[in-house]
C-alpha cells in the first residue's frame, strides 16, 4: 500500500561540540505554516541563543516536493541545507525540525558547523516514532471558518493538508486515506447541513490514486 511514513509525535535530542550546545527538536506538521510557528516559538523560548536554525520537508504535490531551511545568520549552507538533507534521508514527510545552538566560544568552521546541525537531527531522529500513513485520495474543499474548524477537529490526526488559503472562505487540497473516503464525505456533508452552509464544496481529483 502507498503512502507517507510521518512523524508520530514530538522528538528531541541534546549534542555539545567545543562547548557550543545544539539543541534539536522534531516535530510533525502538516503545511509549512505551521512549521513557521513552531520555529517562532522557539526563538521565543530561546532568547539567548545564538541561533535557531530549521529545515521542513512536506510530501510531494502536483509542483514538486514543498521544503524550507533557514541558517538564521550561520554561514550560508551549514545548517539548514545539511538538517534539510537528513530529514531527507530519514524516509518521513511532514516534518519540521529545529536546532537552537547556544554558542560556546569556540569556532567549529563550515564543516564542523555542518556536521554539527546534520549531527543534532540525527540523534534526534533515533528517538523518533514513525507511523504510516496510507494516502489515497486528493480532494479540494471550499467551506467557511466555522466549517473548516470542525473538519479540521475531526481529521487532524487522519488528513494532510497540502494547500490552505484564508480568504473570505477556506480553500483547501487535501489528501486522505482511501478507507477513510466515505466517511469523511458523510462528515464533511453533515457539517455543512448543521451551518446551513450555502457555497461549501467537495471535489475529488480524477487522478487520485486508487488500490487496497
Amino acid at each position: 500500500m502507498s503512502g507517507w511514513w510521518v512523524l508520530a509525535k514530538t522528538a528531541s535530542s541534546e549534542t555539545e561540540i567545543k562547548r557550543s550546545r545544539f539543541l534539536c527538536t522534531l516535530w510533525p506538521i502538516q503545511n509549512l505554516t505551521e512549521g513557521q510557528q513552531m520555529i517562532r516559538q522557539q526563538k521565543q523560548q530561546h532568547p539567548q541563543a545564538a541561533h535557531v536554525c530549521s529545515a521542513m520537508l512536506l510530501p510531494a504535490g502536483p509542483t514538486g516536493q514543498p521544503q524550507a531551511f533557514s541558517d538564521d545568520g550561520e554561514p550560508s549552507g551549514t545548517a539548514g541545507k545539511p538538517m534539510l538533507a537528513v530529514l531527507q534521508g530519514s524516509g518521513m514527510v511532514g516534518i519540521c525540525a529545529s536546532v537552537v545552538r547556544y554558542y560556546g566560544g569556540i569556532q567549529l568552521g563550515t564543516g564542523g558547523l555542518v556536521r554539527a546541525y546534520s549531527d543534532a537531527v540525527r540523534q534526534a531522529l533515533l528517538s523518533a516514532q514513525r507511523e504510516f500513513i496510507p494516502i489515497r485520495h486528493q480532494a479540494d474543499l471550499c467551506l467557511s471558518y466555522a466549517a473548516f474548524e470542525t473538519m479540521q477537529r475531526l481529521w487532524q490526526n487522519r488528513w494532510l493538508i497540502e494547500q490552505q488559503e484564508f480568504e473570505q472562505q477556506v480553500r483547501l487540497t487535501v489528501r486522505i486515506a482511501l478507507s477513510d473516503q466515505q466517511e469523511f464525505e458523510q462528515q464533511f456533508m453533515q457539517t455543512i447541513l448543521r451551518l446551513k452552509e450555502l457555497q461549501a464544496s467537495i471535489s475529488w481529483h480524477s487522478n487520485a490514486e486508487q488500490g487496497s
